[in-house]
Order: C-alpha cells, then sequence, then structure tokens
C-alpha cells in the first residue's frame, strides 16, 4: 500500500454482543453457502487490524438496513427470470429454492440488524490522503459526498 494509501471494505459482521455464541455455533451460511466462514464482530476486525498492521480506522458506515433492500431487489430481479435461470444457466429446483432462501435468510438478518453490513476506511498510521474529507464531514453526517467530490479527491490521494 502506498504511503497515503487507505483501504475500504466492506464486512458483513455479527453484532458484539452475539459474537461469542456465534463463534461457537453453526448456521445456514457458514454451513450450506460459505462453509468454514466467520462473519467477525466490529470489535474483532478492527482489532485485528490494529495488531496486524499500521493501519487506524477512519469511517465506518452501517449500510445493514440498504443492503436488506438491495437483497429483495435481487431476489425480485432473480425469480422474474426464473425461465433464463433455469434454461440457459441450467438450474434446478433444489438450487432455485436454495438461493431465494439464502436471499431471504440475509434479507431478514440485515433488516432486524442481527447481521450488518458496514464500509470500513482505513488509513496507513500518518496519512494525509483523508484530510480534506475528514475537515469537511464528520463520520455522523448524513450528507453523501458527491461524485465530482470523490473523483477530485481519487486524482489527489
Amino acid at each position: 500500500m502506498a504511503p497515503n494509501g487507505i483501504l475500504v471494505m466492506e464486512a458483513i459482521t455479527t453484532p458484539e454482543q452475539r459474537y461469542e455464541t456465534y463463534l461457537h455455533s453453526t448456521d445456514f451460511i457458514n454451513t450450506i453457502i460459505f462453509p468454514g466462514s466467520c462473519c467477525p464482530s466490529l470489535h474483532a476486525l478492527v482489532d485485528a487490524a490494529y495488531k496486524n498492521s499500521c493501519l487506524t480506522l477512519e469511517r465506518i458506515d452501517n449500510i445493514g438496513l440498504h443492503y436488506a433492500r438491495t437483497l429483495a431487489e435481487w431476489r425480485r430481479r432473480f425469480n422474474a427470470h426464473e425461465s433464463f435461470v433455469r434454461n440457459s444457466l441450467g438450474f434446478d429446483d433444489v438450487f432455485m429454492r436454495v438461493w431465494n432462501y439464502y436471499m431471504s435468510y440475509c434479507e431478514a438478518g440485515f433488516h432486524s440488524q442481527t447481521e450488518n453490513c458496514l464500509i470500513l476506511v482505513f488509513a496507513r498510521q500518518g496519512c494525509r490522503a483523508l484530510v480534506p474529507l475528514c475537515e469537511t464531514r464528520s463520520v455522523t453526517q448524513a450528507t453523501p459526498f458527491n461524485k465530482e467530490e470523490i473523483e477530485n479527491w481519487m486524482k489527489d490521494a
């Protein structure tokens, strides 16, 4: 990573209150969809970054509720193209049911906030690339950056 480099990460996380229990259990996702996977807690993720790198956390956005809506739309579109999925891609009834369950399961998890979808921005310690953004916006401010601001910032980074 360049000295002024940043890392933008999207991570599906488990709320801290459920994390210890989650670590010692199995569910549909870590058994069927992503065998052996783990959705860390925010604390576990940030702690690993701090212990194993020179990165610092600069920003967090929780887009879980938006992601629930995205999953609902993906499921709707998938089902609207069922004949294409079956005939052109060759998927059977079992796949169709599993995929619909997967989308619904995840949508419910994000909607109920039993899972989170976080966007995390990490930077190297001493990185000045984010200063123009940080000086004008706070982590909790709801106003998003516009496309021109981001493109100008990316040219300078």
